[in-house]
């Protein structure tokens, strides 16, 4: 990163201030530590700096303002607040000012590593746009676009995620509390009820609609656990492991899971794997998901016929394929099904499935394993998901 490598650490909590910098340091950058924004000011006049993690709640000049300032002086500087006040409007704010991100206090490392990374690398590539022999009015043009849609783009991402996040825990209250209510009148109805039929019936009513409330709470928790991992990935702050993995293993263990679907629909379900498969390097939980999805799709889709999964190695990649007898896709929808909030049954007769978020994880999480995801499909005919994973290799995060 050369000139990119010194970082100033601004925080009045001397115990964050340590950690940080050790860290940092360990990771290979300088660090340069204050506990003021006046002083995060004077030096920032008088020394290079490629990024800058800023605390937001200090006492005299506050992290907003020292950010103010330090825009004043250099506007392409990327800078990350540190905060223990993670609500939205803060958030917001501070990204409207200019800051790159936030991370929450207790600061977590493996994020902020990420995070500030990428932040340098954002920095980088603005100075090479600069650089590239536009005019100066040409140049000042397409940042200030740029920037509007990053802002708005941010913007947007972290109100999905605050919003997640503050209706997480009252919708898991919500599901708790329902179970214990229909598991209490389970118990209760045959003292209740002692024979009379019309009680009997309104009980059962009871019991429908508390089953009705909690399915329907797991498909909004369900759309909130999306949400957030959708965030996460986009933002490179999702949590990987590792590890050398064997498709045929995590393929075997999520088709086990959907033969009582197919069965239940009369479908044909076939599994056909390749032996002697070599090791992939790949986050078995994150593959997993994407299988789960994918044959998620294929029984929601297809109403007969049937489904076959396919592994097979090609050279020096995995090919795992999912077909279906399914309705099939119009191919002006190939690329949009696998952007955000694209609903696939936008095109066909019936009401269209989930929100649109099941299909861009699958991208984002195959893009992270350096592979490709696509789609060979016609109305009628059925699909043909592909995905296309490099052999004992992935991208670093």
């Amino acid at each position: 990163m050369g000139e990119m490598m010194n970082v100033l650490v601004v925080d009045d909590d001397e115990m964050v201030r340590y950690v940080l910098t050790e860290k940092l340091i360990e990771s290979g950058f300088s660090v340069t530590a204050t506990n003021n924004g006046r002083s995060a000011v004077d030096l920032f006049r008088d020394t290079a700096f490629g990024a800058v993690l800023l605390d937001l709640k200090m006492p005299g000049m506050d992290g907003i303002e020292t950010l103010k300032e330090l825009r004043k002086q250099d506007p392409d500087i990327p800078v990350i607040m540190v905060t223990a006040f993670g609500d939205i409007a803060t958030a917001v704010e501070t990204i409207k000012l200019g800051a790159y991100d936030f991370v929450e206090k207790p600061p977590q490392i493996s994020r902020i590593m990420v995070t500030l990374r990428r932040a340098i690398e954002k920095a980088t590539l603005e100075r090479t746009v600069r650089s590239l022999g536009k005019s100066a009015e040409e140049s000042a043009a397409l940042k200030k676009a740029y920037e509007k849609l990053k802002e708005l783009d941010q913007v947007k991402a972290t109100f999905l995620s605050s919003i997640s996040h503050e209706l997480r825990t009252p919708l898991t209250s919500i599901i708790g509390y329902a179970e214990i209510s229909r598991k209490k009148l389970m118990k209760l109805i045959p003292a209740i009820t002692d024979g009379d039929h019309k009680i009997t019936k309104e009980i059962q009513q009871v019991k429908n609609n508390l089953e009705v409330l909690i399915s329907e709470s797991e498909r909004l928790a369900g759309l909130v656990e999306s949400i957030l991992d959708l965030t996460a990935l986009e933002a490179g702050k999702a949590e990987w492991r590792w590890e050398p993995l064997s498709l045929r293993e995590v393929v075997e263990f999520a088709t086990t899971e959907f033969v009582p679907t197919f069965r239940g629909k009369g479908l044909e379900f076939a599994v056909e794997i390749e032996d002697d498969l070599p090791f992939i390097t790949g986050d078995r939980y994150r593959l997993f998901q994407v299988i789960k999805q994918l044959l998620s799709n294929a029984a929601a889709f297809t109403d007969q016929g049937g489904v076959t999964c396919s592994v097979k190695k090609v050279e020096n990649e995995i090919i795992f394929s999912i077909s279906d007898t399914g309705k099939g896709i119009l191919a002006s929808r190939h690329r949009a099904i696998f952007e955000k909030f694209s609903q696939i049954g936008d095109e066909l007769t019936d009401k269209p499935k989930g929100v649109g978020l099941g299909l861009p994880i699958c991208r984002l999480i195959v893009g992270y394993h350096g592979g490709r995801i696509t789609v060979e499909s016609e109305p009628g005919k059925g699909s043909v998901f592909t995905i296309v994973l490099p052999i004992g290799e992935s991208m670093e995060v």
